[in-house]
């Protein structure tokens, strides 16, 4: 239940530093920005593998190989 709340916490605040990335107007806001954007998708790759491998979470879709649907035609 942590963990799942603290994800949230985690998306919560990328969308808030992505409102905060559109509306600056400042260059040196906007590298700022960018930089902790990054480290945020790094940090939620990992919580969501950690949902996903303990089955908390669920595998979205992946899209399908197109070398395999090459190969059956």
């Amino acid at each position: 239940l942590m963990l799942y709340h603290t994800g949230f916490l985690f998306q919560t605040a990328q969308a808030y530093h992505g409102t905060g990335l559109a509306a600056a107007m400042r260059t040196d806001l906007v590298t700022t920005y960018e930089r902790i954007i990054l480290k945020n998708l790094m940090v939620i790759k990992k919580w969501f593998d950690l949902m996903v491998q303990n089955k908390w979470l669920e595998q979205p879709p992946l899209a399908p190989s197109r070398n395999e649907i090459a190969k059956e035609k």
